[in-house]
């Protein structure tokens, strides 16, 4: 694989920033109204199979958890920085989730594994052609009638992105 699929972007854009990650999310995102709502959303059964991709320190991967404890959790990162912190959160937490460090453009998972995939604050971070090997991968993974669901922002890279929808 070229260099250009193994560059990586920590957290704030810097490793030093790592630790403030949690109050400047929580502070500009407003992740306490997004974060619930993208939860309730996922809809999640006792017995799905979830996956976190790009699960930060893991605020999201908790909520997850926390919302279906009947459910298995996995959570992948690429930066075992955040991965740490995130295992100490869940533990924190008292939940229990399996956390693998990764990159969502090359998942270490079998095919049709995941009943639910979320990608939160991730795909801005990637390449376009990255980010195209990401949902490949996300897709692979899914099983039948499996969901993806993304909170995520950025801006537009071509013309019609720009373009304004309009009203019919």
């Amino acid at each position: 694989m070229d260099e250009t699929h193994h560059q990586y972007i920590p957290a704030l854009r810097f490793g030093w920033l790592t630790r403030l990650y949690d109050p400047v999310i929580r502070w500009t995102m407003r992740e306490d109204l997004f974060k619930p709502c993208l939860v309730q959303q996922v809809g999640m059964q006792p017995g799905h199979r979830v996956l976190d991709l790009g699960c930060g320190t893991a605020t999201l991967t908790i909520l997850l958890k926390q919302r279906q404890p009947q459910s298995t959790v996995v959570a992948l990162d690429g930066d075992p920085v955040v991965l740490t912190r995130a295992r100490e959160k869940a533990a924190a937490a008292g939940v229990e989730i399996s956390f693998d460090e990764g990159m969502a453009y090359q998942l270490p998972y079998p095919d049709r594994s995941f009943d639910r995939v979320v990608a939160s604050l991730l795909l801005h971070h990637l390449t376009l052609d990255n980010k195209r090997r990401a949902l490949r991968e996300t897709f692979r993974v899914l099983k039948l009638g499996g969901e993806l669901h993304i909170a995520d922002y950025g801006r537009p890279h071509t013309f019609l992105s720009w373009k304004k929808p309009t009203s019919t």
